[in-house]
Parts: C-alpha cells; structure tokens; sequence
C-alpha cells in the first residue's frame, strides 16, 4: 500500500512544471495517488501557499504525504525540509514557513529532517526547480514507505520557520482586518471569526471601507450583484457579492487592510 501525496504549489498550469513533478512521482511510486489541491497560489506568495495548505489539511487522508512548492529562496540557503506530523502526515518542501500551518492544523512537528540523501535526491539537483529534482522525489519515496529518518540529517523542529495569520485589532465599534485570501469567484476572506464581531459589538449591518454591507447566512439571501458578509466554511468572516466579485467591487486585494465598524 502506497500514501496520497497532496501537492500545492504556485507553477500555475500554462508551463509543463506541474506535469514533469507528476511524472518524476510516478516513476517513483506508480501506484500512489496524487492529490492536486492547487497550483494557482500567487506567485512566491508563501502565506497564501500556507493559507492554503492548513485549510485543507484536515479534509485530505490522515496518512498523506503533502508537498508544497512556493518557494521564492530556491537555490539560496534556504533548507528542503520533511516534517512528520503528529497525525502522522508528512510534510515536504522548503523550510521558509510554507508547512508551518499545515503541521500545527495536524497536531504539531514531531520530527523534521533536511532532505539531502542521494537515494532521494534527482540528479544533477537544479538550483532553480527543487520541485523535481528534490520535493517530488522525497514525496514520492515517502509514499511509498521510505524511511523517514534515511531522508537526511535530523532538524530540530525549534529551528524550523513557521508562520502565522496576523490577528485583529478589536476595539470597541470597530476592527482592523487583513484580507487572508480572495478565492476565485472574488470572495474575499477576512482574519475575522464572529467572536471578533461581538467583542467589538458588531453586529448587522457592518459599515466596511464607507459601504454599508449587511449580514447573511448564504448567498441566496443577497439580491444579485449585492454585497454581504457571511461566515464562510473555514469559520472566518467573507466578503461576497452574490453573482459578483467583492474583490473587484471593494477594490481589495490579499493582505489589504480593512476597517469594520
């Protein structure tokens, strides 16, 4: 029996990178599935890959072996790290944060090694695609019951980059947000939880950027082309335009500062 490797990264699809890491894994492990959860993070934008990562974590197979591929430091000094899970997932890619979120959703690092074994590694190692020449194979030989600890040498997990959502400011009547992520149909997440709303006594409707938007619990109760904010399924609070983009209607982009009051 193999592992599912779930595998993000921010290639898009209009280059063959996406298709070469497929096919590197395949080679390896021709049995394991392989989960694409996405390939459309902005690029080197590493919180969103982060964002990402953690949402899903919970919903993909207890045992995965997820690979992450955001990686602006390619080729520096940055380390290629793997990160067991106290799920006992496994974690692949760079060490500049990107999986942090991820290992914490899944009950916190237990162990960590940098990748570095030439039974792993795909020879001669590109300084500028890591995705093939190192993440896709370590994923691949993991799935398929590599030992972990024949990856490299040991880490402590202390010494890993991690990362973490900024939170709101709440004062009385108003709250200072970020924009976490804009998804593509335009919905515009917040780092806003309704326990936030009512510790700043917020309730219906919520005054944002000098637009009055009001409450609803689902699209359906926003006229066509009108804004709201709902709760959306990660729990957070989500700008939206029924049939629209509350992106382009507000004119927000990810990590912009919002006021609610």
């Amino acid at each position: 029996m193999t592992r599912s490797i779930v595998f993000l990264t921010d290639y898009g699809l209009g280059d063959e990178f996406v298709g070469v890491c497929h096919g590197v894994m395949a080679r390896i492990a021709p049995d394991t599935r392989v989960i694409d959860l996405t390939h459309r993070v902005p690029r080197q934008d590493v919180l969103a890959g982060a964002v990402a990562l953690a949402r899903a974590a919970r919903f993909m197979p207890s045992d995965a072996v997820f690979v992450a591929v955001v990686d602006p430091g390619v080729g520096s000094e940055r380390r290629p790290i793997a990160v067991e899970a106290a799920s006992g997932a496994v974690l692949v890619g760079p060490d500049n944060g990107l999986l942090s979120m991820t290992w914490v959703e899944l009950g916190g690092a237990v162990r960590a090694a940098e990748i570095a074994s030439d039974e792993v590694l795909l020879h001669p190692v590109s300084r500028t695609f890591h995705g093939r020449d190192v993440f896709a194979p370590a994923a691949a030989h993991l799935a398929t019951d590599f030992p972990f600890e024949e990856l490299g040498p040991p880490l402590p997990v202390g010494s890993l980059a991690e990362l973490e959502l900024a939170t709101p400011m709440v004062t009385s009547g108003y709250i200072g947000a970020r924009v976490v992520s804009i998804d593509g149909f335009g919905n515009v997440q917040l780092n806003v939880r309704p326990a936030d709303l009512e510790k700043a006594g917020l309730s219906d409707p919520l005054e944002v950027g000098g637009r009055t938007i009001p409450r609803a619990a689902t699209f359906s109760d926003v006229p066509q082309g009108q804004p709201a904010a709902i709760v959306d399924s990660q729990g957070y609070l989500a700008l939206v335009v029924n049939r629209g983009s509350a992106a382009e209607l507000l004119n927000l982009k990810e990590r912009a500062a919002v006021v609610l009051s």
